[in-house]
This record gives C-alpha cells, structure tokens and sequence, in this order.
C-alpha cells in the first residue's frame, strides 16, 4: 500500500466534476494526491479516444470513481494513493 491521504476538507461533487471538466484531464486525481492514478487515467483517456472515442465514457468512470473516493475523504477515512473507489478499475495498470 503506498501514502495515505486524510482530506477530511474534500468535495466530492467537486472532484468528480474536475474530472469531467477539463478535457478528459482528470483534475480531481491530483486534487486528491493520487498522482500516478491520475497519469494513468489521462493516458488511458486519450489513447481510447484516439481509437473509438472510448475514452469518453471513461471520463465519466473516473469522475463516478473521484465521486466515490470523495465521499471516504468527507467522512474523515483515509485512502491510499493508488485505492479506487471501482474495484474493477484495479485490473488496469497505473491503477494499483
């Protein structure tokens, strides 16, 4: 498990909207500190764009996901950089 976040502060309507907001560059990964989930997640959106415009509806597993991870800060819990809030998201590299 890697670095534990506490963001009691967290919104989590906030995040998951920077996560649809800016181009499919999913804002509310950094905001939280998940850094390497949110690199991945910005490749995974472009390159499936690229191909078949698959990575639009990837933008919006991501702001659901953010929505998720959102709600564990505003309650006071922890999370690790890598957790997901999608436990399917775990199957993807970059993500775990």
């Amino acid at each position: 498990m890697g670095e534990m976040i506490t963001k009691p502060d967290a919104n989590p309507i906030l995040l998951a909207v920077l996560n649809l907001a800016i181009c499919g560059i999913p804002v509310g990964y950094f905001m939280m500190g998940q850094t390497k989930k949110g690199i991945a997640a910005l490749v995974y959106t472009w390159l499936l764009s690229m191909i078949g415009g698959i990575g639009l509806i990837l933008v919006w597993v991501w702001a659901y996901d953010a929505y998720l991870l959102g709600q564990k800060l505003a309650a006071g819990e922890s999370i690790s950089d890598t957790e997901n809030g999608l436990d399917f998201l775990n199957m993807l590299p970059g993500f775990k």
